[in-house]
């Protein structure tokens, strides 16, 4: 197993080798997104429904296969109570019919059937990348509460320190009680902040099991994936393959085209249609006494049915206007989505700048302050405004990395296709 090393102060180090040991073995993402992929029950719907739409294809076109039957039948007749005047008869037969053609009807439902089954793979290209983003963001959620956790225990750890140089001052008489008090009192506290953010690990545990379709499935300890990684894309680009690679779209696509081959199929309503079909029976007073075949060519012609076939060429017709309309309409959510994701991956990016060096200037004032009150020149005021400033310095660093991560999963979903092998 990989052990990877992070530029972390020593308690960070400290916090991750003890969290190593809780847990026996580091569940990286990729386990987390391949476990997705086969027991996640969005993806097992969907997955059902591309079948039944392919089963939908071969019962369109069963109507132009062969049609096979046979039967027999046992009839006994008479006209008293005695088996004078009764007999029997036999009856087997066996035919067969074939439609010949319906003037394209036929062709066009399975054209339907077809694109209806090529919308509903698409669909499970966008569950699927849903259910990416989800394992993906409750991963690094549980990576932003464990560095949480290690910035909160690290404040601890830094109160601590102040409590022990507070009573040893006290003792020697060159700082009063309150010295010790406030020292009490900001531990205290911080004991507080570590119970939350384990809580909050605890919760990120249970959406990433959730997400993988094992929602009662204990998560131990994952691999730290929060650090930034240079990505970049422009807003033109983004937007291009938005267009061209969401299968939201594609699906949407495929179901225009579905009305139209719906509206060509209610436009062949009153379209004639031919068939053939032959006969072999045999029966009599014995089973094979006589035999008798037959065939026989149909062409059914419909004349008027009563505004049926209009009606149904209007309805279809506003199915058509409504799917193209929706179409566009989610060419322009999609364009949104894009841009307000990559401004706010843009705005993360930002941010993380400013808080790395937030976090460092804070690192200094802490290491200047503890320095001051070890000598015995600080006060506590000084040294709690600088612990708190460097801890709330680290977890905006922590939450910058994370929206960094958030924002471009985000990204990567508005333009499709994302990625489930490691990431």
């Amino acid at each position: 197993m990989k052990i990877k090393i992070f530029k972390w102060p020593a308690a960070f180090a400290i916090a991750a080798l003890f969290a190593g040991a809780a847990w026996a073995e580091t569940l990286m993402l990729s386990e987390c997104l391949a476990e997705a992929m086969s027991k996640n029950p969005d993806l097992t719907a969907y997955g059902e429904k591309i079948a039944a739409q392919r089963a939908a294809i071969g019962k369109a076109a069963s109507t132009g296969r062969l049609q096979l039957s046979a039967g027999t039948s046992y009839t006994r007749r008479g006209t008293g109570l005695t088996n004078e005047n009764n007999d029997g008869s036999y009856s087997t037969n066996v035919s067969a019919e074939q439609s010949i053609s319906d003037w394209g009807r036929r062709e066009a439902r399975v054209a339907g059937a077809k694109l209806s089954t090529e919308a509903a793979e698409a669909d499970l290209l966008a569950q699927r990348d849903t259910v990416v983003r989800n394992v993906c963001l409750a991963y690094y959620g549980l990576n932003r509460a464990t560095r949480e956790n290690q910035v909160a225990q690290t404040r601890c750890d830094n109160f601590e320190k102040r409590l022990k140089w507070a009573r040893s001052y006290y003792e020697v008489g060159t700082k009063a009680k309150i010295e010790v008090t406030k020292a009490e009192a900001d531990l205290a506290s911080s004991k507080l902040a570590v119970v939350q953010t384990q809580a909050s690990m605890a919760k990120f545990r249970a959406e990433l099991a959730n997400a993988m379709g094992e929602p009662m499935r204990e998560i131990g300890a994952v691999e730290d994936l929060l650090d930034y990684q240079e990505w970049d894309m422009s807003l033109e680009e983004a937007a291009k393959r938005a267009q061209q690679g969401r299968p939201e779209l594609a699906a949407k696509q495929k179901r225009v085209e579905y009305a139209k081959t719906n509206l060509t199929v209610q436009m062949k309503g009153l379209s004639p249609s031919l068939s053939a079909s032959a006969g072999y029976g045999l029966g009599a007073s014995s089973p094979f006494e006589d035999g008798e075949w037959s065939t026989k060519i149909s062409l059914s012609v419909p004349i008027t049915d009563g505004g049926l076939t209009k009606s149904n060429i209007e309805q279809a017709e506003a199915e058509l206007r409504t799917a193209q309309a929706e179409l566009r309409s989610l060419s322009n959510s999609v364009a949104l989505e894009v841009r307000e994701a990559w401004e706010a991956l843009r705005e993360a990016k930002e941010s993380l700048a400013s808080s790395t060096e937030a976090e460092r200037s804070a690192k200094a004032t802490l290491d200047l302050a503890e320095g001051r009150y070890a000598a015995g020149v600080g006060d506590n005021l000084e040294i709690s405004d600088a612990v708190d400033s460097y801890a709330s310095a680290s977890a905006k660093r922590v939450l910058a990395l994370y929206d960094c991560k958030a924002a471009r999963l985000d990204l990567e979903k508005a333009i499709g296709g994302l990625n489930y092998g490691e990431r």
